[in-house]
């Protein structure tokens, strides 16, 4: 999976940029405030249909238009294309996939997969679950045949069950039984994910010989020496107190570990940067394996909280792969050394104009 071609429009401070990338490795350079981020932004646009930076959509337009446009043109493995297209006003979306207009994101998802590792990536060891969820869904979206459908179902059921607690209790048995089958099958299958998560995770990190590895444990998201179904039991009188059911695969954690401690007990900023990356990288090797398809790679600000070493070291492990990847950095110099160089291309990002060249 590749984008072969990109168009921008009017989108923050990029008035108007196309661009042709490599396969592999592109290099974004320039200073701070010059676009980089938000050239990313338009390919997480078009995947997600929503901003990764989470500004409202009047402020994603740039302030002398009325609308963005945005446009890229898709190569699958097997060589089928694809043409994706976005216009976004104030108050309305429209997104366009070969012509046909699309409601669903999930067929946006499936059509450009991507990942992302932000500057602050690092936070999904130290904050709440929620993000730490989403990475695992995602993942399983992509690798677990069928799991967006069970997701969406144990969803659903998961909402009439929230509304029923206000309900009767007979009501409330026939969401139980439900959410207690969907929520069940869900389990199993992150019970598998994990695993082969870990499995990837280790390999990488015997790749970059990291003094710290890390190793995932799934939290179930309710008593373990309950079944599901028990623990809605037990915890029933307080779910209707509090009004939204309090276990069930939505309350699921991963819990980052090295050598049985939490890794964010023990890992400085530049180790944690490192650890969430390696997460993040497998996941994205994962879904390659799996579907056969490579997810876009989108890498903003790598140097943030890494030395030297350490951005020369991730980088490289990210061009070896062959992935199609987008890496802003502020200064080209540290980028020129790395692994697979000669298959990249630089794009010049300044004062929201865009300009490419081949790096040799």
């Amino acid at each position: 999976m590749h984008i072969d071609y990109l168009s921008i429009e009017n989108l923050r401070n990029i008035r108007s940029a196309e661009l042709s990338p490599s396969r592999c490795l592109n290099i974004l350079v320039g200073k701070n405030g010059a676009g980089k981020t938000t050239l990313l932004e338009s390919i997480y646009l078009l995947a997600r249909a929503r901003s990764f930076r989470q500004q409202t959509r009047a402020r994603l337009v740039n302030q002398d238009a009325q609308r963005l446009n945005l446009f890229a043109r898709i190569e699958t493995s097997d060589k089928t294309r694809h043409q994706i297209g976005l216009q976004q006003s104030a108050n309305r979306i429209e997104i366009r996939k070969d012509g046909e207009n699309l409601r669903k994101r999930s067929i946006l998802a499936k059509t450009l997969p991507l990942t992302i590792i932000t500057p602050n990536i690092q936070r999904v060891l130290e904050e709440d679950p929620e993000n730490r969820r989403r990475l695992l869904n995602w993942g399983m979206f992509h690798v677990e045949h069928e799991y967006g459908d069970l997701a969406n179902r144990y969803r659903k059921t998961l909402l009439q069950r929230n509304k029923a607690l206000r309900g009767s209790t007979e009501q409330l048995k026939v969401w139980d039984r439900q959410i207690a089958e969907l929520g069940t099958e869900i389990h199993q299958r992150m019970i598998g994910y994990t695993k082969l998560w870990n499995d990837t995770i280790c390999e990488i990190s015997e790749t970059l010989q990291l003094d710290k590895p890390i190793k995932l444990e799934l939290k179930t998201g309710w008593r373990d020496e309950l079944t599901l179904y028990e623990a809605m039991e037990k915890n029933l009188e307080r779910d209707k107190e509090r009004g939204f059911t309090s276990c069930g695969p939505h309350r699921s954690d991963i819990k980052i570990m090295h050598n049985g401690i939490p890794a964010k007990n023990n890992f400085s900023r530049g180790e944690a940067k490192i650890a969430a990356v390696v997460m993040i990288l497998s996941q994205t090797l994962m879904t390659k394996m799996n579907s056969g398809e490579s997810p876009v790679m989108l890498v903003d600000d790598l140097h943030s909280e890494l030395d030297a070493e350490s951005y020369e070291m991730v980088l490289t492990l990210i061009a070896n792969q062959k992935l199609q990847s987008f890496v802003t950095t502020l200064s080209l110099d540290s980028s020129l050394e790395i692994s697979g160089a000669e298959e990249s291309i630089v794009f010049h990002v300044e004062h929201g104009c865009v300009k490419g060249t081949n790096l040799c």
